[in-house]
């Protein structure tokens, strides 16, 4: 298992991918959220944490509302075709 302060960094990395492309004007439900969150998935499945683990330790690492931000961007509006 990988220690904490790496993993920390992956969510820190995450939160500076979120708000460049918040800067950009990246909409809700693009596909490049589902590619950011495959890239994080993998990332740390390198380091033996699986998919279902990741809300776990985003918690554990303080990075919690940065995860939801994530999957809330990876959902399509409501109303969007």
């Amino acid at each position: 298992m990988a220690a904490q302060p790496q993993i920390i960094d992956y969510f820190r990395s995450l939160e500076l991918a979120l708000n460049e492309h918040k800067d950009k004007g990246t909409s809700q439900g693009d596909i490049i959220y589902l590619r950011i969150y495959g890239q994080l998935a993998s990332d740390l499945a390198v380091l033996g944490i699986g998919r279902d683990q990741i809300p776990e330790f985003a918690k554990k690492c303080g990075h919690e509302s940065t995860l939801k931000r994530l999957e809330q961007l990876m959902k399509k509006p409501i109303g969007f075709k």
